[in-house]
């Protein structure tokens, strides 16, 4: 008879800017706390300041360090977290995007921790200068992850996915967290709500949103459109919904505090964006039971599947926008919302996440590939 003898607990640490409210942090907070019910060591490494979600963290049990790193390339958090890495016995250091992972991987080095990095959006995202350092540390880093197969073949065609060293892990969300807030999408008509959370920054192409919202809105009188975000942009698009003549249709609402609470009381979420990795909102949104219309962007097709769970446009086209809600407004929310929710259900729950990647962190220290998808 044999007996099965369980693998031993890691010690790992996600290494990030900062813990400010934002889709990557939520994700290696996510991560974080998944490897600690699982069994791990886990803590959280913040080059900068540690950020809004310190809070949070601390109060689920995971330990932040923040490294306070001024402007400029300094050599001086290097060696401060290869001290603390070596202090704590840590066997993988987990980078996101690449302002971070020069100093992750060379501190990593220094400490004798395997390490990984995530990409999780687009270069357009960093400097060219983060580019090249990114480059530089490649030979010190063990695997490249993705969050979607797109982000793999956008990085594969600029050199920054390197052979038996990439691999493709989808995120993951706490799939019940918005369960418990389940929309009823279709339920109110003729009222319908379309709604979107998310940064006013360009890359996000609020613009577009409302253009095609306003080119639909004879059509559907009832219809509301509701924007929930905040940032550099916001006085221009509330001066943009005034000028169009829509502020009774159109509501600013400002930062979703609570994401859950506020998709249950939406119909359908849209994703109006130009550039993405591929955005928690959209999983979170599925999730809540919502039926997704999206710019075809990142890697939102390859988790919201089209005719199921979504309708797509092309990025930066309002007409094309405004048809696919049309699309969405003419079709049984209830049925598509439906799928979007089993789709989430079983395919984007953090743990399912997280066992990905530490099957990729013993595959790493064991010296084995890593080239694959979904964390295989």
């Amino acid at each position: 008879m044999h007996l099965s003898v369980p693998a031993p607990a890691l010690r790992i640490v996600q290494i990030v800017e900062t813990l400010a409210v934002g889709g990557l942090e939520t994700m290696a907070l996510n991560l974080a706390i998944a490897h600690r019910k699982a069994g791990h060591l886990s803590a959280i490494f913040t080059l900068f300041e540690p950020g809004a979600l310190e809070k949070e963290a601390r109060a689920v049990g995971i330990p932040v360090v923040a490294f306070h790193k001024k402007k400029g390339a300094r050599a001086g958090p290097i060696l401060r977290m290869a001290r603390q890495l070596r202090a704590d016995g840590v066997h993988i250091v987990h980078t996101h995007n690449a302002s971070v992972h020069p100093y992750g991987a060379l501190a990593g080095k220094l400490a004798g921790a395997a390490v990984v990095n995530t990409r999780h959006g687009l270069a357009l995202h960093s400097s060219p200068r983060q580019e090249v350092n990114f480059q530089r540390v490649l030979p010190l880093t063990k695997a490249v992850v993705f969050v979607c197969e797109y982000g793999r073949q956008y990085y594969a065609a600029k050199g920054v996915a390197p052979e038996g060293k990439s691999s493709v892990i989808l995120n993951g969300i706490p799939v019940e967290k918005f369960q418990a807030f389940r929309a009823a999408p279709g339920s109110r008509r003729p009222k319908l709500r379309f709604g979107t959370i998310g940064r006013c920054v360009r890359a996000k192409a609020h613009q577009d949103l409302l253009e095609a919202f306003g080119r639909i809105a004879q059509e559907l009188p009832e219809a509301e459109l509701e924007i929930w975000g905040y940032g550099e942009l916001q006085p221009e698009l509330e001066n943009r919904i005034a000028a169009m003549g829509m502020g009774e249709r159109v509501h600013f609402r400002g930062p979703a505090e609570n994401p859950a609470e506020v998709l249950r009381n939406m119909d359908v979420f849209v994703l109006s964006s130009i550039s993405e990795g591929l955005p928690l909102v959209i999983l979170e949104a599925m999730a809540a039971g919502l039926p997704i219309v999206s710019t075809r962007v990142g890697g939102v097709a390859e988790v919201a599947p089209e005719g199921t769970a979504a309708w797509f446009a092309e990025p930066g086209n309002p007409s094309n926008l405004a048809e696919a809600l049309r699309r969405a407004a003419a079709s049984d929310l209830a049925a598509v919302g439906q799928a979007a929710y089993e789709i989430a259900e079983r395919e984007f729950g953090v743990a399912k996440m997280q066992e990905s990647y530490e099957r990729l962190y013993r595959r790493v220290l064991s010296g084995g590939a890593v080239e694959g998808k979904a964390g295989a």
